[in-house]
C-alpha cells in the first residue's frame, strides 16, 4: 500500500469517532474516571483513570487537599472538577482516534466554544505531526484534518456564542477554585530521566509533590533518592486493551502527544492535591522541529508553543490560580547536563532511554541512549559514563545512523525527545579537542572538524521565553553559570 493510502481510505470507511460520555466514582482511597469512547461502525472503547485521594508522605498518607473542604460527594458533583474531567477526556481521544483517523470527532457529553473547536484542531495536527508523516501526510491543514461535530444532552453552545472570541474565557470567570482551599508549592512530574532530576534539585526547599502516571521501576528510584519532597502522588492511566488488538490487525499507530496528556492529568492532580505549581521539565530545545523545515515536532506538546496555548485553554475551563509551566524552558541541554552531572546520588539510578526506563536498564541501542552520553560528556569523565551505560556508545557500529541524525549530518532528528543539533555538535567538538577518540566520532572527524562554536557559548545561555514566575528565578545565575 502506497504511502498515506491507508491513511485516507480508513478515514473515508471511518467517518466518525464519537467521545460518548464519562463518568466518576470513588473507590477505594481513588477517584476512578470511566471514558466512553467509540469509532463507528468499527469499535467501542473504555479508557480508565485512577486519581488517589491521599498523598503518600514520608510518615504514611493523608487526604488530597481539596478534601479539607469538599465531602465525597461534593467532590463527585464538582462542577470544576468536572470541567477539568471533560477536558482529559478529550485529550484521550486522541489515543483512539488515531487508530482510523475520522474526518468528524463528535463530543456527546459536553460543550466546546468555537475558540476551543480551534484550539483542539491544532493540538491534534501538530500533536499527531510525527504520526501524519510516519503514514505519509507530510502537510495537513489542522481543519482538513478533523472537524468537531456537538450534540447530545443539550450543553453544546448556540452557534454564534462558540464562533465568538470574546466569548472563549467568559464561561470560566464564575468558576473559580475554592477560596477555602490554599494553593501553594508545586506538583513536579517525574519521568526518571536526568531533566525531572534537575528540577527537583532546584527546589529543593520548596514544598513539592514529585507527580508520575503509573510510575514504573525508574521513576520509583528517582523518588526515593529525593528525600526533600513533602509527598508522593501516583496517578494511573489505563487504556483498553482493543487498541493492541486493533494494532494487530494492522490499523494505524503510532506517538500520539503524551506531554499534554501528562498535563491535563497534572492539572486534575494539583486541584485535588492543592498545589499552585505545575513544573514541568522541558528545556527550550523542544521547540525544534524534528523533520527540517517543518513543523513535524517529536516534542511538540513539550514545546513552549504548546505550553502557552495550554495555559490559555486551562483559563477556558476556570479561573484559576493553576500555573503550568516549564522550569527549565529558559536553558539548554548543556546547561540541565552540567546541573545533572553535580546531582551524582542520581547517577545509577536515573534512566532517559525510553525502550529500557521500564526495567530499570539503558538499551544502548537507540538514539536517546546515544544523545544522553554526548551530552553528559563534556561534564563527566569517560570512565564514568561507560559505568553509568555500561559500555562505550561511540564506539557502537548499530549507532552510525542515530549519530548522523543527531549531529546533523542527515536532515531530520531522529524521533525523540533530543537536544538540538547545535549542541550534540558542540559536545563532540568539546569531547576531540580534549583528546577523545572513538569509532564514530573519528569516522566523521571531517564534518566535525568545521564546527566552530563550542559548549562555552552555550553554558551561559538564558531564554527568556519562558513562563517560569518570578518567584522561581532566585537560581537564575547559577543556571547561567555566571
Amino acid at each position: 500500500m502506497m504511502a498515506g493510502e491507508q491513511f485516507r481510505e480508513l478515514r473515508e470507511k471511518y467517518k466518525k469517532f464519537i467521545y460518548k460520555s464519562y463518568e466518576k466514582t470513588v473507590e477505594d482511597d481513588h477517584l476512578v474516571v470511566k471514558f466512553h469512547f467509540e469509532t463507528e461502525g468499527l469499535e467501542s472503547f473504555v479508557s480508565k483513570w485512577k486519581f488517589p485521594l491521599k498523598v503518600t508522605t514520608e510518615n504514611g498518607t493523608e487526604d488530597v487537599k481539596i478534601l479539607e473542604s469538599e465531602s465525597i460527594e461534593d467532590l463527585l458533583n464538582d462542577e470544576i472538577l468536572d470541567r477539568m474531567i471533560f477536558s482529559l477526556g478529550m485529550v484521550e481521544t486522541i489515543s483512539y482516534y488515531k487508530i482510523t483517523c475520522p474526518k468528524t470527532v463528535v463530543i456527546g457529553c459536553g460543550s466546546l466554544s468555537g475558540w476551543q473547536q480551534g484550539w483542539w484542531q491544532k493540538l491534534y495536527r501538530n500533536g499527531l505531526g510525527e504520526f501524519l508523516y510516519i503514514n505519509g501526510i507530510e502537510y495537513i491543514e489542522p481543519e482538513e484534518l478533523v472537524g468537531f461535530e456537538l450534540s447530545l444532552n443539550g450543553n453544546c453552545l448556540k452557534e454564534a456564542d462558540a464562533a465568538s472570541e470574546s466569548n472563549r474565557e467568559a464561561h470560566a470567570k464564575d468558576m473559580p477554585l475554592h477560596d477555602d482551599v490554599s494553593y501553594e508549592g508545586a506538583l513536579v512530574p517525574v519521568g526518571g530521566g536526568k531533566d525531572s532530576v534537575v528540577s527537583l534539585e532546584i527546589l529543593k526547599g520548596e514544598p513539592i509533590i514529585t507527580y508520575t502516571i503509573n510510575g514504573n521501576e525508574t521513576t520509583r528510584n528517582v523518588i526515593d533518592v529525593c528525600d526533600y519532597k513533602s509527598g508522593d502522588y501516583v496517578a494511573k492511566r489505563i487504556l483498553d486493551k482493543k487498541i493492541i488488538e486493533m494494532n494487530e490487525k494492522g490499523f494505524m499507530n503510532g506517538h500520539i502527544p503524551f506531554s499534554a496528556v501528562v498535563a491535563f492529568s497534572a492539572v486534575i492532580s494539583a486541584y485535588l492535591t492543592g498545589r499552585k505549581n505545575i513544573t514541568l521539565s522541558n528545556e527550550n530545545s523542544a521547540n525544534e522541529s524534528t523533520v527540517k523545515d517543518s513543523f513535524v515536532n517529536h516534542q511538540y506538546s513539550k514545546s513552549f508553543e504548546f505550553e502557552k496555548d495550554f495555559n490559555e485553554y486551562f483559563k477556558t475551563v476556570t479561573d484559576s490560580d493553576i500555573h503550568y509551566f516549564s522550569l527549565l524552558r529558559p536553558l539548554t541541554e548543556l546547561q540541565i547536563a552540567a546541573l545533572f552531572s553535580e546531582a551524582k546520588k542520581y547517577h545509577s539510578v536515573f534512566r532517559s532511554c525510553n525502550k529500557g526506563s521500564k526495567q530499570g536498564i539503558w538499551c544502548c541501542n537507540c538514539p536517546k541512549c546515544l544523545f544522553v552520553y554526548i551530552i553528559l560528556s563534556p561534564f563527566i569523565e569517560e570512565e564514568d559514563l561507560i559505568k553509568i551505560f555500561g559500555e562505550k556508545l561511540l564506539d557502537k557500529e548499530s549507532l552510525d545512523l542515530d549519530f548522523r541524525e543527531l549531529c546533523g549530518i542527515e536532515e531530520n532528528k531522529p524521533f525523540e525527545c533530543v537536544g538540538t543539533r547545535r549542541e550534540v555538535l558542540a559536545c563532540l567538538k568539546d569531547y576531540i579537542d580534549k583528546g577523545g577518540k572513538s569509532l564514530l566520532t573519528e569516522r566523521y572527524r571531517s564534518q566535525l572538524d568545521q564546527v566552530t562554536f563550542d559548549i562555552n557559548d552555550m553554558l551561559h545561555e538564558w531564554n527568556e521565553d519562558n513562563l517560569v514566575p518570578e518567584e522561581l528565578l532566585f537560581y537564575r545565575e547559577r543556571l547561567i553559570r555566571e
